[in-house]
């Protein structure tokens, strides 16, 4: 035993003293040092973050600047990160030796440190107490978009986003919670603190057309930090006369302490309307023998020619692409921003482009421990070509041009056929028009955005901040048409070259001065704020036109047969005092009241001033002891708040004042002389005021599965007193314009929801949310006397939606003469005419058969975004949705009217005849003129649910190392807009029902008509965004 066991100890001991002589490096194999660099999510340092070896002890801190050292024994070791209110990271080592790493804040820290932008400040989202939605840049970065308003579209409930058309830069309107009044329901939107004028911006370039421009449609979406929205009267209280249609503020990107950083983003992009968006129209042999049989025409003489697909030779492929670059940077007293953008948008109709320049500088600079100053400046440039909107637009131009007239002539030369040539069948060349030799419409606008600030705090908590803002825009319209012996829609004889120039400039200047207190002490927290603003408007255009150019070639209206010119001006000026007190007890308890007086210039002396309250109260439920600790909930609050805000755009400005016009002719003594004159042209009313908004809200947010489900629930009722309107005047007073009302009271109440979950399976995170919005909006006060109000097809009644469509209901189609009436409303119809429902059952048609057809107004709307990553890859889809409500079909109206030489579609051909007993399609005629009164023949439930964005991306983590640092950060996607549109509706596109233009501003009479606007297009799009 005794040899054995010294044997076993020999072995044992020469076995260590070979282990000892080995060489280190040998027993080490694999061990190396690791270091790093911790930051947070916007590339400061954090000092005293924990690093750690996964499964041990092992661990160490960083220093002042972030930076840390620590021993690993191979590349399969695991290093965790951790920091108070971070969430914690975990890297393998690998083959690296240096790992810079970057921390998130917790899903609790996010929730609780998250601030909004409110009326004249900012807040903790935890401490709101008024209805507000906000979109920061991670709900938005990865997304293609052209101007700021398209990035609330399908995003925020209550927030509903309608184009207008599908040409680059036009117009977009945005609805916050229903329609509020009669007039303009554009919000007011404050971008970096300035207001900024969102009229858009009409030039007439032509008679009958008109063009719209986006005015947000210069500011590039790359620029922006935050979208926040104040929807109830809580929120927007604050801004008094001009938030009775919310308020919308948008902050863009500034620069933050550290070092310089660089970005660059772009994508590349091709677009077209979908084939199966066009109308299908008749072939020649098809249309030939309708016109035959409608109006009698002999076409006999074009029996063989080859039918010409108009649409085709209109509507084109079309390209974009972006560019934009930023530069940011700076240290702990000042910082800095520098940036510059292109983007470029062909249209899918020829002759449309869009192409904007800008360029953008911020700067914010601390003075010693009290002064702060800064500045934000944004210039651009937009250039449109365009061609006439609505039924003046080359698309609809397409369909109703008859099939067999040629675009070219045997020469190769456009085809300029003689009205006679055609046998009366329509026929103009559309292709001519978009010849930029021979006639053009373009726009240029030019944008400066600016603001300054100065900011003094005495004491910590106290602030006096004065800021000076200034939104100016200088549009260009032209238009030029040659001259050519040319014959379209029936006007024979040559035309005359033509140009217009029209240039309106406007600006905005904003004044503000503001005190804020901010004091926290024990459990109690309160913020006070009063202040004085001051804004002014201004607006300038001139127009000048020449017919019979001397010298086409030189475009100048000066040299011209006749010459007509003329300029208007527009002025307002609105003064605010304002002040708010937020207090907050024990984070559980929170009211928040307001309180703005205003006086406005549009208004009469008596009536100018208006004083606009609001109170509201939060309960956090979730910091009560009955529910601190629950495993459900981790935030919950119950919201409920009451106010008034204002309206003060009346249809024409300084309406409480009479109206002369030099354009009034006379004649003057016995020798028939002609002379101007001045008359009155405006029916004044000295009793005018503003409109008021009077809204409850009550609502509850939610924070559940530890902070993985989030959303909030509102019930909203807005009722608008002395509603603003421009009503038609009698003739016999002598005025052919309108006059401006206060005429009754308009309610919108509804709800309101949005929820959004977002969880990590391993490495595969998804979010998915959605937000839904029911409003009902209904007149419920019209002034004493008055039962209605009516423009044409339009009226407003006690218990009916704002402007609805009002005309014969229909049943049907007669199937024999004998079925027919022969009383009043029915001399002439016959066997194969539209049958009407009888109203009042007197058998006979007429006014009193006229009903309730239908709203423009949406009755809800909806929207669904879903996204998922899995390890570098991620995928985005937004879905948007709009529901129930009417649209007139403007271009069926006139190409299934089967009473003119237009071209028709192929529904048509399923016409009633003595062989064919249709009962939806009546009787070509160009006799009977009933079929084609205003009726529910072409009314149409417009719903739609779009794929508005659909986004594949892959960030190429590899990038730094790759580039030994270079680049910290690179992207690429591949992404499709609307990509699938799903709808009944039977015209181009059930979102373009255009809300015109009239009497100087917006008018709801006039919504919910489909003029034949370009449709939205589907782009594909491939794009970028680096970091260096």
């Amino acid at each position: 035993m005794t040899i054995k066991f010294s044997l076993r100890l020999l072995v044992f001991l020469t076995l260590t003293c070979l282990v000892g002589t080995m060489p280190q490096h040998v027993i080490a194999q694999g061990a190396k040092t690791i270091t790093g660099k911790v930051t947070d999510e916007n590339g400061a340092p954090l000092q005293g973050a924990s690093v750690t070896i996964k499964g041990s002890s092992v661990g160490t801190i960083t220093d002042a600047s972030g930076v840390y050292s620590i021993k690993v024994a191979g590349s399969n070791t695991v290093i965790v990160i951790s920091f108070l209110n971070y969430a914690d990271k975990e890297m393998k080592v690998g083959s690296q030796s240096v790992l810079d790493l970057q921390l998130g804040k917790s899903a609790k820290s996010q929730s609780m440190d998250e601030v909004v932008v409110i009326g004249y400040g900012t807040q903790r989202k935890t401490d709101l107490t008024g209805a507000i939605g906000s979109l920061s840049q991670k709900d938005f970065a990865n997304q293609p978009f052209t101007s700021p308003d398209q990035i609330l579209t399908g995003r925020l409930a209550g927030v509903n986003v309608t184009n207008r058309s599908g040409d680059p830069g036009a117009p977009i309107e945005v609805r916050i919670r229903g329609i509020g009044t009669a007039g303009n329901n554009q919000p007011l939107w404050i971008i970096d603190g300035v207001p900024v004028a969102t009229n858009t911006t009409t030039i007439t370039v032509n008679t009958g057309s008109q063009t719209e421009t986006n005015p947000l449609a210069g500011i590039s979406p790359s620029d922006i930090e935050s979208v926040d929205v104040l929807k109830d009267a809580s929120a927007t209280a604050i801004y008094g006369a001009r938030a009775n249609n919310g308020v919308i503020l948008v902050t863009t990107k500034r620069g933050k302490a550290g070092i310089a950083k660089l970005t660059y983003d772009g994508f590349v992009g091709v677009q077209a309307v979908p084939k199966n968006k066009l109308f299908d129209i008749l072939t020649t042999e098809q249309y030939i023998k309708f016109q035959q049989e409608a109006l009698g025409n002999d076409y006999s003489q074009f029996s063989g020619k080859p039918t010409v697909d108009w649409q085709d030779l209109v509507f084109k492929t079309g390209n974009a692409t972006s560019h934009n670059t930023t530069i940011s940077g700076g240290g702990q007293n000042s910082t800095y921003s520098f940036g510059a953008g292109y983007f470029k948008q062909d249209g899918t109709q020829l002759a449309q482009n869009f192409q904007r320049f800008s360029a953008r500088a911020t700067s914010d600079v601390k003075v010693g421990k009290f002064l702060k100053f800064g500045e934000s400046l944004l210039l651009s440039r937009v250039d449109r070509n365009v061609q006439g909107e609505g039924f003046n637009n080359a698309g609809y131009g397409a369909t109703i041009n008859a099939p067999f007239f040629e675009a070219y002539s045997p020469t190769g030369e456009y085809n300029l056929a003689n009205i006679n040539t055609t046998g009366g069948a329509t026929a103009e060349n559309i292709l001519w028009y978009a010849d930029p030799e021979v006639s053009y419409t373009t726009t240029q606008s030019n944008k400066i955005l600016g603001n300054m600030y100065g900011e003094f705090e005495p004491i910590k908590g106290l602030k006096y901040k004065a800021s000076v803002g200034l939104d100016y825009n200088e549009v260009t319209g032209l238009f030029f048409q040659n001259a050519v012996d040319f014959v379209g829609y029936g006007n024979s004889g040559p035309r005359q070259a033509i140009i217009v120039n029209e240039q309106p400039k406007e600006a905005t200047l904003s004044l503000t001065h503001t005190i804020t207190y901010d004091k926290t002490f024990g459990k109690n927290k309160i913020t006070a704020l009063i202040g004085y603003d001051q804004t002014s408007y201004l607006l300038r255009r001139m127009r000048m036109q020449g017919n019979g150019l001397f010298n086409p070639a030189l475009g100048l209206a000066g040299g011209s047969e006749s010459i007509g010119s003329g300029e208007t001006a527009d002025h307002w000026n609105i003064q605010g005092k304002l002040a708010r007190l937020f207090y907050a007890y024990d984070n559980r308890y929170l009211i928040t009241a307001t309180v703005r007086e205003d006086k406005s210039s549009r208004f009469a002396k008596a009536y100018n001033s208006g004083t606009f309250p609001s109170f509201s109260v939060g309960w956090r439920i979730s910091e009560e002891n009955f529910l601190k600790n629950s495993t459900l909930f981790d935030d919950l609050k119950l919201r409920a708040g009451w106010g008034q805000s204002g309206n003060q755009f009346t249809g024409t400005n300084f309406s409480y004042l009479p109206a002369l016009s030099s354009f009034v002719k006379y004649i003057v003594g016995s020798g028939q002389t002609i002379a101007t004159g001045y008359a009155p042209v405006l029916f004044a009313n000295p009793d005018l005021k503003w409109e008021t908004a009077i809204q409850t809200n009550i609502g509850l947010d939610f924070t559940l599965l530890k902070y993985k489900l989030t959303g909030s629930f509102d019930y909203f009722n807005r009722t608008t007193k002395d509603l603003l309107i421009s009503v038609p005047v009698a003739l016999s007073t002598g005025f052919f314009q309108f006059s401006d009302l206060n005429s009754g009271t308009l309610t919108n109440k509804g709800i309101e929801f949005s929820a959004n979950y977002k969880d990590k399976i391993g490495e595969f995170g998804y979010n998915i949310g959605g937000n839904f919005t029911l409003v009902k909006n209904e007149f419920t006060k019209l002034p004493d006397g008055i039962d209605y109000i009516q423009l044409n097809d339009k009226r407003i009644s006690l218990g009916r939606p704002l402007g609805y469509f009002y005309g014969y209901k229909t049943d049907g189609i007669y199937q024999s003469d004998a079925e027919v009436p022969v009383t009043e409303g029915y001399i002439g119809a016959e066997a194969g005419d539209i049958k009407f429902v009888d109203i009042d059952g007197d058998k006979k048609l007429t006014d009193a058969d006229r009903t309730f057809l239908g709203s423009p107004i949406a009755k809800f709307y909806y929207g669904i975004n879903f996204g998922a990553n899995f390890r570098s890859f991620d995928i985005s889809v937004v879905l948007q949705g709009v529901g129930n409500y009417t649209v007139f079909n403007g271009p069926r109206s006139g190409l299934e009217s089967m009473n003119n030489s237009y071209n028709q579609t192929i529904a048509v051909l399923d016409r009633w005849t003595p062989t064919n007993k249709s009962n939806t399609m009546p009787r070509a005629n160009s006799g009977y003129n009933t079929n084609n009164g205003f009726n529910d023949r072409f009314l149409e439930n417009a719903a739609f649910l779009r794929v508005k964005n659909l986004q594949l991306g892959h960030n190429i983590k590899s990038i730094a190392n790759i580039t030994k640092g270079v680049i910290s950060y690179a992207r690429l996607y591949l992404a499709v807009s609307n990509l699938f549109t799903f709808t009944k509706y039977r015209g181009y596109d059930p979102e373009v029902t255009r809300q015109q233009s009239f009497a100087g501003g917006e008018n709801q009479f006039l919504n919910g008509y489909d003029n034949g606007n370009a449709p939205q297009s589907r782009m594909v799009q491939f794009g970028w965004q680096v970091t260096f």
